[in-house]
């Protein structure tokens, strides 16, 4: 039998109770006998059905039939992990993803997760796809993409927080970041406003006149706020990523604008206490 016959006759054992959730899969050698098959067949079969979701590979244990709970945060998980990947420098910007079938196979979850693990990275602009609709080929973007920019140094400075490479106390200025990971200082001094606001560093004045940051904490819950959505497995013509990204972006900027204000403010302040003493005298 051909692995899409035997991949056909699991599903209807499943669809009709024979084999229930979170039961065994027979082994492989049971299902060559069965199906008088070879090892090759089978195999091929099995991937198909855990890339489809009806079952799920557990390491040492055997393939079982999938259960709701198995995938509740699988979703999670490989955005989480691609997120990381592209954060710490093992995906660069400019790089193609892996197929999705690749990556599924990689995390034992069905098409669907990946697929919407990737929506997600590109809604949140850290994936591009070459052309307008979602397609195979799948892309880190590019330093060039100012908002990938803000938010890749971003996510780089919290690994090296998390690391220890860039220690409580330590010093930074934008030139440095710009230096060290890359980018252009708009985008370096917005990332750098971000960790300000969620109170990882603060900004401290430089004897030259200049403005650097201290790092003042290392703990951090999610590096990048994004909205999870997991949605049903789209039709390639059709599914179009959600941008949550902009949101963020406009907040980076608001954020950028006030930090602007506050030393404007700041400045004034002193040629009034300055003007404010010439009167007194």
């Amino acid at each position: 039998m051909t692995f899409e016959r035997i991949a056909d006759d699991l599903r209807q054992q499943i669809r009709d109770g024979e084999l229930r959730p979170g039961q065994l899969l027979p082994t492989q050698s049971q299902l060559m006998q069965t199906y008088k098959a070879s090892s090759l067949t089978v195999q091929k079969a099995i991937r198909l059905l855990r890339n489809e979701g009806w079952v799920i590979a557990r390491q040492g244990r055997g393939t079982f039939v999938t259960r709701s709970a198995d995938f509740e945060d699988a979703f999670e998980k490989v955005a989480g992990d691609l997120q990381q990947q592209i954060y710490s420098g093992t995906l660069a910007p400019g790089a193609r993803l892996p197929a999705r079938e690749v990556l599924a196979e990689h995390y034992a979850v069905p098409l669907n997760v990946v697929t919407n693990a990737i929506s997600l990275l590109a809604g949140n602009f850290l994936l591009r796809y070459p052309g307008e609709l979602p397609g195979d080929e799948v892309y880190v973007r590019d330093w060039d993409d100012h908002g990938f920019a803000t938010q890749l140094i971003h996510g780089r400075l919290v690994h090296k927080i998390r690391d220890g490479s860039l220690a409580r106390g330590a010093t930074v200025t934008v030139d440095d970041v710009v230096d060290t990971i890359g980018g252009d200082p708009e985008s370096a001094d917005q990332a750098l406003t971000f960790l300000t606001l969620e109170g990882r560093m603060k900004k401290a004045h430089q004897r030259n006149g200049s403005m650097a940051y201290v790092v003042v904490g290392g703990e951090f819950g999610t590096e990048v706020p994004v909205s999870v959505q997991p949605v049903d497995e789209p039709d390639e013509a059709s599914a179009t990523p959600r941008n949550e990204f902009p949101a963020v972006a406009g907040v980076a900027d608001l954020a950028y604008k006030l930090e602007r204000a506050l030393e404007r403010i700041e400045e004034l302040e002193e040629r009034v206490e300055r003007l404010e003493g010439r009167d007194a005298d």
